[in-house]
C-alpha cells in the first residue's frame, strides 16, 4: 500500500468531508456558475501571476510552523499558531497545484496532516476537518500528475485515499463522484462501434434516456448530484475535458434541459476541432466522435439557431472574462491582490447578471375568456333569475286563497 499509514488513523474520523481541491476560492453549490455558465465559460480562470503571488504571500507563515517531537511538545500558543495556519496550507498547496508543481504540493500536504494530528488531543475538531481537506487535495494533485505522467501508480493511490474517505462517509456524494472518476479512468473504458451510447463516467446507457426527461430521472438512474460536481469540476477545478464535458451534457439532457444539453455538445465539438480527445479506448476520430456523443440528444431540431446562441453566448462570456483578468492584471502588477482586499472587485465596472437562456416555445393554450364576455355571461344570468323571480311573484298573486274558518 503506497497510501501513507496516517490513512489508517484518518478512518476513525466522523466529520463530512468534500472531494477534490479545497481552498479559499472552493464555491459552495449555492455559488457554483451556472451549467450555462460552464459550458459558455464564463467564470474566472485566474493567471499564474495570481497563484505566485498568493503563495509568496504564504511563505512566511509557512516558515514559522514550529516542528515538534517527543522530546519537544508544542506549547499552547504553537497549538492555537499550528490550528490558525493549516487553511493557510490548503491555499498555499492549492497554489502550487494551479503552477504544475505537484510534488511540492503533495509533501506541504503531508506536512499539513502531520501537524493536525500533532494539536488533536487539544484541537479535535479543527485537526478532523484540515486532515479532511489535506486528503482531497492529494488525491486531486495525484490525480491530476497521473494525466501528465501516464503508468505512474498516481491515480491508483488518489483511488485509495478517496475509496477509504468513502468509506468513513458512505453518504458523501462529491467524495464519491471524486471517487467514480478516477475508478472509471483506470478501468479504460473502450469504444465498440455496436454500442448505442459512448462510454461515459456517469455510467448511464440508452435506456436511460427512453423514459421521461425530468429532475428525478437523474435519482432514478443513480447520478443525483452529478451536474453540481462536473461543474465544479470543469470551472473551479479548471478541468479542460470533454469526458466532462460529455457527461454534464448527458445529465442535463436526462434532466430535461434540452437547451443547456445541445450547448454542452456544442461546446464538446468545438474542444474536439481544437484537439481534445477522449480518454475512451479506440474512440473514433473527430467526426465520428462528435456523433457519438450526440447520440442521447436524437434529432437536434433548430441546430442552426443553438450554434447562433451558443456563439453569441460564449462571445459574451469571453467579452466578461478578458475585462475580469484585464482588471485583475493591471491590479496583481501594482501589488494588490484579492486575498488581501475584500473589496478588490469593487472597483471592476462590468457586473452583468449570468447567462439566462431563453424559455422553451410554450404549448398554445385555449383562448382565454374574455372579460366582456364574462360580465356579459354574468349579467345574462342575473336577468334569468330575476325574470324567475317575477313569474313566481305573478303566479302568488293570482292563486285563490284558502278557505278560513269562518268562511266553513
Amino acid at each position: 500500500m503506497r497510501v501513507p499509514a496516517l490513512l489508517a488513523a484518518m478512518l476513525l474520523l466522523a466529520a463530512p468531508v468534500e472531494a477534490g481541491l479545497w481552498d479559499r476560492d472552493r464555491p459552495s453549490d449555492d455559488a457554483l456558475p451556472s451549467a450555462a455558465d460552464v459550458v459558455s465559460g464564463r467564470y474566472d480562470r485566474m493567471p499564474a501571476a495570481f497563484y505566485q503571488q498568493r503563495a509568496r504571500r504564504l511563505e512566511p507563515t509557512l516558515d514559522a510552523l514550529p516542528e515538534f517531537s517527543a522530546e519537544n511538545p508544542l506549547t499552547p500558543e504553537q497549538i492555537r499558531q499550528i490550528a490558525d495556519a493549516l487553511p493557510a496550507m490548503d491555499d498555499a498547496a492549492v497554489a502550487q497545484f494551479r503552477l504544475g508543481e505537484f510534488a511540492r504540493a503533495i509533501i506541504l500536504l503531508d506536512r499539513k496532516n502531520r501537524l493536525a494530528e500533532a494539536i488533536r488531543p487539544e484541537r479535535t475538531a479543527t485537526a478532523k476537518l484540515a486532515e479532511y481537506r489535506a486528503v482531497a487535495n492529494k488525491a486531486a494533485c495525484l490525480a491530476a500528475r497521473a494525466t501528465q505522467t501516464p503508468g505512474t501508480p498516481d491515480l491508483q493511490d488518489a483511488r485509495d485515499l478517496l475509496a477509504a474517505v468513502v468509506k468513513d462517509d458512505p453518504y458523501n456524494a462529491d467524495a464519491q463522484w471524486s471517487l467514480a472518476e478516477i475508478e472509471w479512468r483506470l478501468s479504460r473504458p473502450a469504444y465498440a462501434a455496436e454500442a448505442a451510447l459512448f462510454p461515459n463516467l456517469l455510467g448511464l446507457s440508452i435506456a436511460a434516456f427512453r423514459g421521461e426527461r425530468n429532475a428525478d430521472a437523474l435519482a432514478r438512474h443513480r447520478v443525483a448530484g452529478c451536474i453540481p460536481y462536473l461543474c465544479r469540476r470543469i470551472a473551479y477545478e479548471g478541468t479542460e475535458s470533454i469526458d466532462l464535458m460529455y457527461g454534464l451534457s448527458l445529465a442535463l439532457s436526462l434532466s430535461g434541459r434540452d437547451e443547456e444539453a445541445v450547448l454542452a455538445w456544442l461546446k464538446l465539438c468545438e474542444m474536439i476541432d481544437n484537439g481534445a480527445v477522449s480518454a475512451v479506448v479506440d474512440a473514433p476520430a473527430a467526426r465520428g466522435l462528435k456523433r457519438a456523443m450526440g447520440v442521447h440528444l436524437g434529432a437536434i431540431y433548430e441546430r442552426d439557431a443553438a450554434e447562433r446562441l451558443y456563439s453569441e453566448l460564449t462571445s459574451q462570456a469571453d467579452t466578461w472574462r478578458q475585462s475580469r483578468l484585464m482588471y485583475l492584471e493591471a491590479n496583481l502588477k501594482n501589488g494588490r491582490h484579492p486575498d488581501t482586499e475584500p473589496a478588490f472587485w469593487g472597483g471592476w465596472s462590468q457586473q452583468e447578471p449570468g447567462v439566462v437562456l431563453p424559455a422553451l416555445p410554450q404549448e398554445p393554450k385555449d383562448p382565454a375568456i374574455s372579460t366582456a364576455l364574462l360580465v356579459a355571461g354574468i349579467g345574462g344570468l342575473v336577468f334569468v333569475l330575476c325574470l324567475l323571480l317575477v313569474f313566481i311573484l305573478f303566479l302568488g298573486r293570482n292563486k285563490s286563497p284558502h278557505p278560513n274558518v269562518n268562511e266553513i
